[in-house]
C-alpha cells in the first residue's frame, strides 16, 4: 500500500486537510487560488511533457501503470496518443458474452525472440476470449521445451516440419494455418480468428461482435465458401489489386480453410502463367496477402480480372473490412508507433487503405467514386517498387 493510500486509510474523510492546497488555501486564501489558476493556464500552454499517464480521467483510468513520461515538442499539429499495456498483470479488462459456437484463436508463425510478448497475449487472451480455444501453430526448430510450457487444457501447440523456402515466407503461412485450421475443426471450432505470433489483440466481447458481422452481411451466394471473411483496415488497399490483409482474419473454420488451401507459391503462380522469376500481372506483384487473395478470387469465380473494378466487388461481395479499433489491434511490426498509419491522411486527398466506413458504403451499393481519386491501381516495377500514385 502507497503511503498515500495509507493516510487516506488512517485519517479517513479529514484527509484532504494534509493536502498542501488546503494546506496553503488556508495560509494564503484566495490570493494563492488565483495564482495558481493562472500559473496553471499559463503552463498548460507550453507544456511539452506528458506525465501522470494513468491518472483518471472522469473516474476511470485508462491503464493501470505506467511510470514513464511523453514529451511532445510538436508546433503545427495536435498530439494524441494511446497507451496499450505491455504486460498481462496490467490488464484487467475481461469479456462477459457467452455463445454456443465454439472459436479457436490461431497464432501462426515464427516465435523465437517474441515468447516474452507470446506469453503475456496468452494470459491477455484467457480474460478476453472465454469461449474459445488457443492453437499455436509454428515450426519444429523452435524451442520446443520452452514452448509447450504454455500448454494447458485450452492451450495447444503445433510444430510444423517446415516447407521449401518461398517469397515472403508465402509457403510457411499456407501451411501453419491450414494444419492449425484442420486442428480446428477437430476440434469443433466452427469459427477461426487468424493471427501472428507478432499481432495482439485487446478488444474484449468480440466473439459476439464477429459472428454478429457475419450474420449481418450475407455473402454472394457460390460453390466454395458459407460466409464472408473478415479482415481489419490494416494493409487493405484501395488501390493495391487483392491487397486483402492477410494479418488477422476471421470467418468459418472450412471456409479459412479453402482460402489457405494447400497450393504453394510456385503451383499457384503457374495458374496465372507467372513464376519465381516474374511474378508481376499488370504491374501488380502476385506474392504475400496478394497472391493468397487472387487465387481465392480465381477459385471462386474461376476467373480473375486484374483491374480495380474486380477488385472492389471482390470486396463487396465475399469480404467484410472492419477497423482496426474495433479489434484494438496491435501489430508489434513496421511503424508500430503510427496508430493510424494507412488509415488517416491530412496531406494527401484520400488514405491509401479501407475501413468500415468505405466498406460499407461499397456494400450498400452507393456510389464511393474512387476512381476519381486515382484511375489506376498501384503498379510496380520488377524490384516491387511502386512507379505511380503513391511513389515517392
Amino acid at each position: 500500500m502507497s503511503f498515500k493510500n495509507l493516510l487516506k486509510k488512517k485519517l479517513g474523510n479529514h484527509y484532504y486537510k494534509i493536502r498542501s492546497k488546503y494546506i496553503l488555501t488556508k495560509i494564503f486564501g484566495k490570493y494563492y487560488l488565483n495564482t495558481r489558476s493562472i500559473i496553471k493556464e499559463f503552463t498548460s500552454k507550453f507544456s511539452f511533457i506528458k506525465r501522470n499517464l494513468n491518472k483518471k480521467i472522469e473516474y476511470q483510468s485508462i491503464i493501470n501503470k505506467e511510470s514513464g513520461f511523453i514529451v511532445d515538442c510538436t508546433k503545427d499539429n495536435y498530439f494524441s496518443y494511446h497507451l496499450r499495456p505491455k504486460n498481462s498483470k496490467d490488464f484487467n479488462l475481461e469479456s462477459t458474452c457467452t455463445i454456443n459456437e465454439k472459436i479457436a484463436i490461431i497464432i501462426q508463425g515464427p516465435i523465437q525472440e517474441r515468447f516474452a510478448f507470446l506469453k503475456n497475449t496468452l494470459k491477455i487472451y484467457k480474460k478476453i476470449f472465454k469461449n474459445s480455444i488457443i492453437i499455436i501453430s509454428t515450426w519444429e526448430n523452435e524451442n520446443k521445451g520452452l514452448l509447450s510450457s504454455l500448454e494447458d487444457q485450452n492451450i495447444f501447440i503445433i510444430f510444423n516440419k517446415e516447407p521449401e523456402k518461398s517469397h515472403n515466407n508465402i509457403n510457411h503461412q499456407i501451411l501453419s494455418t491450414n494444419t492449425a485450421l484442420k486442428f480446428a475443426i477437430e476440434k469443433g471450432a466452427k469459427y477461426s480468428l487468424k493471427t501472428r505470433a507478432d499481432v495482439r489483440i485487446y478488444k474484449n466481447n468480440l466473439e459476439t461482435y464477429l459472428i454478429s458481422l457475419i450474420k449481418t452481411f450475407p455473402i454472394k451466394q457460390n460453390n466454395l465458401i458459407s460466409s464472408r471473411i473478415i479482415v481489419p483496415s490494416l494493409n487493405t488497399f484501395k488501390f493495391r489489386i487483392y491487397s486483402l490483409s492477410d494479418i488477422v482474419m476471421f470467418g468459418e473454420s472450412k471456409d479459412l480453410i479453402e482460402y489457405f488451401k494447400l497450393e504453394f507459391f510456385r503451383e499457384g503462380l503457374k495458374k496465372f502463367n507467372l513464376d519465381e522469376k516474374n511474378f508481376l500481372k499488370n504491374g501488380t506483384p502476385v506474392v504475400a496477402e496478394i497472391f493468397l487473395c487472387s487465387r481465392f478470387i480465381n477459385s471462386l469465380e474461376s476467373k480473375i480480372d486484374w483491374d480495380l473494378y474486380n477488385w472492389w466487388q471482390s470486396l463487396k461481395n465475399y469480404f467484410c473490412i472492419i477497423d482496426n479499433s474495433s479489434l484494438d489491434l496491435f501489430w508489434h511490426k513496421y511503424n508500430w508507433e503510427y496508430e493510424y498509419r494507412y488509415l488517416r491522411t491530412y496531406a494527401d486527398k484520400f488514405a491509401r487503405a479501407i475501413d468500415f466506413q468505405d466498406w460499407l458504403s461499397l456494400y450498400q451499393g452507393y456510389e464511393n467514386n474512387w476512381q476519381l481519386a486515382s484511375n489506376e491501381h498501384e503498379k510496380y516495377n520488377e524490384l516491387l517498387k511502386l512507379t505511380n500514385i503513391f511513389k515517392d
